[in-house]
């Protein structure tokens, strides 16, 4: 499986109709990367789905809730 280097325009611009309800963009990005996997990962799992994210320094994914 290759990796998910970024989200998927197609999802992105799907997304972007429930920005209202994602109000805070760490929020926003959490849920873009999480369809994102649920659509293209073999492994269901978050930490199946962030196995296969490739992210540089900057925008490093936290589990942590607020972080």
């Amino acid at each position: 499986m290759l990796p998910l280097v970024s989200i998927p325009r197609t999802i992105a611009k799907f997304l972007e109709s429930y920005r209202k309800v994602f109000r805070k963009e760490a929020g926003f990005k959490h849920v873009s990367r999480y369809i994102s996997g649920l659509l293209i990962s073999p492994n269901k799992t978050l930490q199946g789905i962030y196995s296969q994210l490739v992210l540089n320094e900057e925008n490093k994914v936290s589990r942590r809730r607020g972080v």
